[in-house]
């Protein structure tokens, strides 16, 4: 007797080596074309993760540096180590700065890594002082620093701006040199600078925080806010 057709015994299981090597192709091309996108971000991350550790490390020096009678350097007489002297010549901003070396290793704890206007073939060379080698560059200019000062800041005042990314803008024009804000003004961060429209700010406590393009401009309204019996602030953009 012929029996019926029957279904083969056993069914295939599993995948062939032809469709295993397809789905790891695939993967190997996702994985690739995912990286650099993953890569960039993580390098934006950490620039602006060390420009805040720089900013929170010249904070830091700059409270060391405050003297028994509660002034700050650019307070103090330059034959006393500060930089009084200097507070009217917006050439030499990068001196108030430079007074503070004894608290900062090297210029890089005053640069964000983002700043476009110092080179990065520059950095590692900037020395405070010079050994006498070739390839070291003095720190003597206002481009070598990121970082504006608010010489109106106290340490009494958590909530006022000490300093802050440099790349300011004034009533949407961009800012150098030594700045009296108006209750006016409308200051914020411009959009081509260290973080695309964002920035860092260091306050008179000693923290630091980031802020947004939404939320500069309101910061900065707070913190330069004229009136009562306080001067008008005062700020030192190198």
């Amino acid at each position: 007797m012929n029996l019926p057709n029957r279904a083969p015994l056993h069914r295939r299981q599993g995948f062939t080596w032809i469709e295993v090597l397809v789905v790891v192709f695939v993967l190997v091309v996702l994985l690739v074309s995912l990286f650099p996108v993953n890569s960039s971000g993580n390098r934006a991350s950490g620039s602006r993760i060390k420009c805040m550790n720089n900013l929170k490390n010249l904070g830091l020096a700059v409270r060391i540096s405050v003297t028994d009678d509660g002034r700050f350097p650019w307070q103090v007489p330059i034959a006393k180590g500060g930089s009084l002297e200097e507070l009217g010549d917006t050439n030499r901003i990068w001196r108030h700065f430079q007074v503070l070396t004894n608290n900062l290793s090297t210029p890089r704890d005053l640069q964000c890594p983002t700043d476009s206007r110092i080179p990065v073939e520059l950095r590692d060379r900037l020395v405070f002082s010079p050994s006498g080698s070739p390839n070291e560059v003095r720190f003597d200019h206002n481009d070598h620093v990121s970082y504006f000062l608010n010489l109106s800041a106290s340490e009494e005042e958590p909530g006022s701006i000490l300093a802050g990314d440099r790349n300011l803008t004034r009533n949407n024009t961009p800012i150098r040199g030594r700045i009296v804000p108006d209750t006016k003004d409308v200051f914020d961060f411009t959009r081509s600078g260290h973080d695309g429209g964002a920035g860092n700010l260091l306050y008179g406590d000693g923290s630091v925080r980031q802020a947004s393009r939404v939320s500069a401009s309101r910061s900065f309204a707070d913190a330069f806010a004229v009136g009562g019996t306080n001067p008008p602030p005062l700020l030192l953009i190198p």
